[in-house]
């Protein structure tokens, strides 16, 4: 039984769980989301209860969002903002770029032909900080704990507060942000570097994902296994925000070691000895 089922047989979907929800699940939006973009989060759920609560437009106001105009029958024109947001949702987790046929395992031809269309993979893969396929060479991992931190030590000099995404942008660092937030998570380097974590954009509220719960849901939604699930598993389970969560404070390779386990390695060479370009955590 999923995350959400289990709250919607327990908790009413008032407007402050619909609010609370929202937050969670546009957490990085940069306009209000499709339906089908619902439906691919496995959160149509939460998309029926917005219409049932007011509707889509009354909730992209109250929570500032811009919200687009989509003429039915009419496919959404792909801008390279629209690519660069969904390559973000889609590459989530991953250690390469995707092969055509993940592409459209996943549903993702139209994103497919979009980044064709809009300069090819190679471009966007280095934008994202991953390697392309190599079926005769395989390929390496592109962020190692080393790569990262070498490039936030150049743009963090001098600094005393965490940049914004907008400051790695115009850094042309979209890459190393990527890294960060897929890696160990932005709150891990924000105090690597003695710096204090910067509070997620438009969340004046507390934190509804602690630490505590999200141990606690991981440890429900991954007991009897001995691996870190992929990507697409918490996404075919509902768990969307949960993996948003995880992957936003820490990141996933410490729950995975928090939690003792494995996480799988798709291709490269062997890893190297413990503790090689890895930075001390710190507490």
């Amino acid at each position: 039984m999923t995350a959400s089922k289990v709250r919607g047989s327990q908790e009413p979907w008032t407007d402050a769980r619909i609010r609370g929800e929202l937050t969670d699940f546009l957490q990085e939006a940069t306009e209000w989301p499709s339906y089908r973009d619902f439906q691919r989060a496995g959160r149509q759920k939460l998309r029926d209860e917005v219409t049932r609560s007011g509707g889509a437009r009354l909730w992209a106001r109250r929570l500032n969002l811009p919200y687009p105009e989509r003429n039915p029958g009419y496919a959404t024109r792909w801008t390279e903002e629209r690519v660069r947001r969904d390559l973000a949702e889609f590459l989530r987790g991953r250690g390469q770029w995707p092969s055509r046929l993940e592409f459209e395992a996943a549903g993702r031809k139209p994103l497919r032909d979009a980044v064709r269309r809009l300069g090819g993979p190679e471009p966007w893969a280095a934008e994202f900080g991953l390697p392309l396929q190599n079926l005769k060479f395989g390929s390496r991992r592109a962020w190692t704990d080393g790569r990262i931190e070498a490039e936030l030590r150049r743009l963090l000099d001098g600094r005393d507060t965490w940049p914004t995404r907008s400051e790695f942008e115009r850094a042309g660092l979209s890459a190393v942000a990527a890294a960060v937030v897929h890696g160990r998570g932005t709150a891990y380097w924000a105090r690597f570097f003695g710096m204090k974590p910067p509070p997620r954009a438009g969340i004046s509220r507390p934190r509804m994902w602690t630490d505590e719960r999200i141990r606690a849901e991981l440890k429900r939604f991954c007991g009897g296994r001995t691996t870190w699930p992929t990507e697409r598993e918490f996404l075919d389970a509902g768990e969307s925000a949960l993996y948003n969560a995880a992957c936003h404070y820490r990141g996933a390779r410490y729950w995975a070691d928090d939690l003792g386990l494995v996480r799988k390695r798709k291709h490269g060479p062997a890893p190297r000895s413990a503790g090689a370009n890895r930075p001390k955590e710190v507490r």
